[in-house]
């Protein structure tokens, strides 16, 4: 069932006479039968002419059956498009989508620009705090890679970019903040909390981007703290708060987030995991694009699968997850991450191999994870056999390898059976939000009554942390 926030309406403007000179925004709410609707400024400098005159054909933007956004001369009803993005730390993904049949018409994927300030949150919300001219640099950056993918993604359908009337944007809270031009301070100092978790649709032209000069912006709603709108639109995807169950909601990005459900109870927390599993801080990482290897076997050494069958490029997260999982089985690692050898590197072929770096990097967003994991369960009385799924989003996608991963320490050791991949749940959120406003109801909703809590602020998590830095499957069935 599709129900955008935009919809159009075709309609003809009864010729005014001098018998009943009615206004001009006042015949048009006749002829659409709301008498309420509000016409912006912008709106009512265009009723003049050829519309003034009446007679001909006309088509009316709708947002939210509250609002006119415009009044097009024509037919223009087969024209009504829309913008989802995942605003992710290291890459950000856009679609635009027909919101007549919620078709994905064009897809864009780029790394986003604001690596160079910082590869993770912290690090930008540290280069933020330092001076409020660095905060711009950060938004405007992301704003010039998002119109960019707009502008290429226009380029290559032909739709232009004034058919495009809403945007959904489903970023972590810092990305959302950025975005907006919105003070990261308080998410520097304790206790890291949030300027706004969510906000009413606005017109996106106040953040720059060059849509239709109506087009409205929702910011998919934040949770708390560094959980953010990313999640929201993942829970929303998923149908995570579908019927009571015990389950995990696992985000493996940049930001690492855990959602717990526990019957019909939900508590969060985050993170930091870096961007190792998304091929980033890796001396031969890259995301998985042609060319990365994003599968490994072992038949008397490595033997690999790439992306698109192309001769190996680099490694994805996947792919490292393979190999290091290989490695530990073969000693080529051993359980502390330190490589055998002289050479201290994994050799995968003439030109790549992985470094003592490399090896830590994964380590340590993998201990992230498991630690975070574990203290959730452990707080809430949840065991793994009490597990009923086990929901993966993020950079990942569906070709994890579950064994590999749950023999590093990545994942619970439940059966393969309970773990499901959902891939770029974000995005596939913010695509259904933008089709659908009963949804967004239900995302507010869910961010709302969510709980946190902050593993800075508890007293095992470092020692939790660094006992989970070994490479080693969770120890069976404990709370």
């Amino acid at each position: 069932f599709i129900d955008p926030a935009v919809k159009k309406l075709s309609l003809v403007l009864g010729k005014p006479s001098l018998n009943s000179p009615t206004a001009v925004a006042d015949t048009l709410r006749i002829c659409l039968k709301s008498p309420g609707l509000s016409l912006p400024l912008a709106v009512l400098s265009k009723l003049g002419g050829p519309l003034l005159a009446g007679g001909g054909p006309a088509t009316a933007v709708l947002y939210d059956d509250r609002e006119i956004l415009d009044i097009e001369p024509d037919d223009t009803g087969n024209e009504v498009y829309g913008l989802a993005v995942d605003l992710g730390t290291s890459t950000v993904v856009a679609e635009l989508v027909d919101l007549r049949t919620g078709k994905v018409v064009e897809r864009a994927t780029a790394v986003n620009a604001q690596n160079s300030y910082g590869a993770d949150v912290v690090s930008r919300i540290a280069f933020a705090f330092e001076n409020p001219d660095n905060l711009q640099r950060l938004k405007n950056s992301a704003v010039q890679l998002i119109n960019d993918l707009i502008a290429g993604m226009s380029r290559r359908s032909g739709v232009p970019r004034h058919r495009i009337y809403d945007a959904v944007i489903a970023g972590n809270t810092a990305m959302n903040h950025i975005l907006c031009g919105v003070t990261v301070d308080p998410l520097a100092l304790a206790p890291f909390h949030a300027v706004f978790s969510s906000l009413p649709p606005f017109p996106a032209s106040e953040v720059g981007f060059a849509l239709h000069s109506q087009a409205r912006l929702y910011i998919v709603p934040n949770i708390k703290s560094f959980v953010g709108g990313d999640i929201t639109a993942g829970l929303v995807a998923s149908e995570f708060a579908g019927k009571a169950a015990n389950e995990l909601y696992i985000d493996l990005g940049t930001n690492g987030e855990i959602v717990l459900k526990k019957g019909r109870e939900f508590v969060t927390t985050s993170t930091a995991v870096g961007p190792a599993f998304e091929g980033m801080s890796v001396s031969c990482g890259m995301l998985a694009v042609a060319g990365a290897i994003h599968r490994a076997e072992w038949d008397n050494g490595f033997k690999f699968r790439t992306v698109d069958d192309l001769p190996p490029q680099g490694v994805c997260g996947t792919g490292l997850i393979d190999i290091l999982a290989l490695a530990l089985a073969h000693g080529i690692v051993g359980p502390d991450g330190r490589i055998a050898g002289p050479e201290k590197q994994i050799r995968l072929n003439d030109r790549l191999s992985l470094t003592q770096q490399d090896v830590r990097s994964v380590q340590l967003a993998v201990a992230a994870v498991r630690s975070g994991v574990r203290l959730m369960l452990r707080e809430f009385r949840v065991s793994m056999a009490q597990l009923d799924r086990i929901l993966v989003a993020g950079a990942f996608g569906s070709s994890l390898d579950i064994g590999n991963a749950q023999a590093l320490g990545l994942l619970p050791g439940v059966p393969e059976s309970k773990v499901a991949f959902i891939g770029n749940a974000s995005l596939a959120g913010a695509r259904k939000l933008l089709l659908s406003r009963p949804d967004r109801t239900a995302a507010e909703t869910l961010a709302a009554k969510i709980a946190h809590i902050s593993l800075a602020t508890r007293p095992d998590f470092q020692d939790e942390f660094v006992q989970a830095l070994e490479f080693k499957p969770y120890p069976g069935g404990e709370k």
